[in-house]
């Protein structure tokens, strides 16, 4: 966030020289407004046991932060959410080195069993290769979504070979998914990308997908077929998506078990996590990286959160 400063001379200026405004005496004269707005930074997180449970009884003071290596200012919102409601668009790749990679009906389904639990929770269907197209809109039916995603596939791989994942991305953040204000969320909000990571022909770039989809408090979860034995360049693009977003990536995905139990896990970290707002120490907006580290020096935690962000002017 940039400073800002309102005066209101000019307007006077144009009022008077309207004649629309009469000068009230020195006395009833509204005082100078000086507003400032202090740059400062959002963190939502997930915290578990060494078991895996959630962990909800976090105090601020269990929490250690270092932002570019240290301590904040000041933390100026700790609040902890629980059972929020689902806002979770679920993105397949359906270019040429996709083919029949994934069931995008199988993934739905267990997306619609664990996902959509009320009205208040929401999912989307979206494919793409070299465009992207919405397949279903946002909807609370478990039915509708598994529908939408039975014809996914019916235009699988484009002749074109082309592959849009940051385009795909960058769209779905900008146009799909509302903004809110940290800490007053009114759902969690995610992206569920199914691809191979390989992209030949977006015009965004992967930084570009960071900055909209941090504005937009989502994190990006990447599926991915292979195992991390096979990580390619696509693939550590995906990986620094998901660090830098708060998101994770799920490798070998082709076995209906893994994914099952992938959306599991994203559905138990949307549902329960924390929001701290701080100001960081001598933040300078010269767009470097800020990495962050957060945890609990003194109890056995361990804490989903994105890793950092960059200090755009």
């Amino acid at each position: 966030m940039t400073s800002s400063i309102s005066i209101r001379r000019m307007v006077l200026i144009a009022a008077i020289a309207h004649g629309t405004l009469s000068l009230p005496s020195p006395s009833a004269q509204q005082p100078y407004v000086l507003k400032l707005k202090t740059e400062e930074v959002a963190l939502n997180f997930h915290a578990e046991d060494t078991h895996g449970h959630s962990i909800s009884d976090l105090t601020q003071s269990d929490l250690r932060i270092r932002d570019n290596g240290k301590p904040p200012d000041r933390i100026t919102h700790f609040v902890h959410h629980k059972d929020l409601p689902l806002r979770v668009a679920i993105v397949f790749d359906e270019s040429a080195s996709m083919q029949d990679a994934l069931l995008p009906r199988r993934v739905a389904r267990e997306l619609a069993s664990t996902v959509i639990q009320s009205h208040a929770d929401q999912a989307m269907v979206v494919r793409f290769d070299f465009e992207t197209q919405i397949q279903q809109d946002w909807t609370s039916d478990p039915a509708t979504l598994i529908r939408a995603a039975a014809h996914v596939t019916d235009k699988n791989g484009s002749r074109l070979g082309g592959t849009a994942i940051w385009d795909t991305l960058y769209r779905v953040c900008r146009d799909h998914i509302p903004a809110q204000v940290p800490g007053d969320e009114v759902s969690a909000n995610a992206i569920l990308l199914f691809t191979d990571g390989d992209d030949n022909w977006s015009h965004a770039r992967p930084q570009d997908v960071i900055d909209i989809c941090t504005q937009r408090e989502t994190p990006i979860y990447p599926f991915v077929i292979d195992d991390k034995a096979h990580l390619n360049a696509g693939q550590k693009a995906l990986r620094q998506l998901a660090e830098r977003t708060g998101g994770r990536v799920f490798y070998d995905q082709a076995a209906t078990g893994n994914v099952a139990d992938a959306i599991l896990q994203i559905n138990r970290e949307l549902r329960d996590r924390y929001t701290l707002i701080y100001r960081p120490h001598a933040l300078k907006l010269d767009g470097t990286f800020h990495p962050i580290k957060l945890d609990t020096p003194y109890k056995p935690t361990q804490i989903s959160v994105r890793n950092g962000y960059f200090a755009e002017p």
